[in-house]
């Protein structure tokens, strides 16, 4: 079979590390290329270690994270989507002929490369692929598809052929695509890990998570949503011991809220969940957040049975994430893998009374 000439684009670690699994594995025998934007921290030195693993044939960067600043102005996206050369002249790419274009998000990145492969090649095909499990519910930046749509009358879903995932079973989007299984996140695939490491700049050490409970902060901080997960810890905190409880940050914290209570945070920013959990064993720690998808990993990832609560019933205010389309899911994940170790408490109470009880057996 004829190797295909492939595109990819990401923006966030976690659709770098798909981007590496499928090149190593389900597009193994392909001419791949990657564009890597600086929406994401440090991107600079991601671009320049996966440069370096030789797994691409090309490696692109795309300084387009201004646009970001203008990302509810319709009248600015439009201007960008009429005149692509305003984003294509951010890319040091310079030819844009591909049989088949990945990507994830539909934001102006992706659908003004879109544009411009299709214009090199009227049958080109379009690829999705997974971002963790919020990708498994809704899909993201309709508004700008939208005005695609109006601009250059192209919708990205009539173009896709296949939507790449971990877990096709489990997927819930009202879209309906024909889904294609990733190869699983492998621990023993020495290859995948060395890469995976490298290009992160893993190096192996665990001491960071030596406490026996990990909360998984989310984003309601740094954007201004009002939930009481602040208090959440600090009781956590109470029963547990500071000195047993530590706070894994979520990547967007620029403040450090758990500090001034003496409460531990993870010192390494910039390393995505997934690969410490590919090289580390959490099966004596007890996971607990409110609805962060990083402790599903565990299950969707890598099938472990952590002791994990989801904490979602036990704030003032319930987080957005918490919709019906989360509790169908968690209801497919529990039919599939079981839900093995995790507890969803139905309020504050009693969660604390369970909480206390499986301090009282360690003991």
């Amino acid at each position: 079979m004829k190797s295909k000439h492939i595109l990819m684009i990401v923006n966030t670690y976690f659709q770098l590390i798909v981007a590496i699994s499928l090149k190593l594995n389900n597009l193994k025998d392909d001419n791949v290329d990657i564009i890597i934007s600086d929406r994401s921290r440090d991107s600079d030195l991601i671009y320049n270690n996966i440069k370096k693993q030789n797994i691409f044939e090309n490696c692109y960067k795309a300084n387009i994270n201004f646009v970001s600043k203008h990302k509810k102005n319709y009248i600015h996206k439009i201007l960008r989507l009429v005149n692509r050369n305003s984003i294509l002249k951010h890319i040091n790419m310079q030819k844009y002929e591909y049989d088949y274009l990945y990507f994830y998000n539909k934001d102006i990145l992706s659908i003004t490369v879109m544009n411009e492969c299709l214009k090199n090649n009227q049958n080109l095909k379009i690829c999705r692929f997974e971002e963790g499990f919020g990708s498994y519910l809704s899909e993201t930046f309709l508004g700008t598809e939208r005005l695609n749509q109006i601009i250059n009358k192209l919708k990205i879903n009539d173009l896709t052929e296949f939507y790449y995932c971990y877990n096709p079973d489990l997927m819930l989007l009202d879209e309906q695509f024909e889904y294609k299984k990733i190869f699983p996140l492998n621990r023993d695939d020495a290859n995948l890990k060395n890469i995976i490491n490298s290009v992160f700049g893993y190096d192996g050490s665990n001491e960071e998570y030596k406490e026996k409970y990990i909360f998984f902060e989310e984003s309601f901080f740094c954007e201004k949503k009002k939930i009481n997960d602040l208090e959440l810890v600090l009781k956590i905190a109470d029963i547990v011991g500071r000195e047993n409880l530590l706070v894994k940050l979520h990547p967007r914290s620029k403040v450090d809220r758990f500090k001034e209570y003496g409460i531990s945070t993870n010192k390494t920013i910039g390393i995505p969940w997934e690969v410490i959990q590919l090289n580390n064993d959490f099966s004596d720690k007890v996971f607990l957040t409110i609805s962060s998808g990083s402790v599903l990993a565990s299950k969707l990832y890598f099938n472990d049975n952590i002791k994990t609560y989801l904490l979602f019933n036990c704030t003032e205010q319930m987080s957005d994430m918490v919709t019906d389309k989360y509790h169908r899911y968690l209801e497919k994940v529990e039919e599939k893998f079981g839900l093995n170790g995790f507890i969803i408490p139905e309020d504050a109470d009693r969660f604390e009374k369970l909480l206390k009880k499986d301090l009282w057996k360690q003991q």
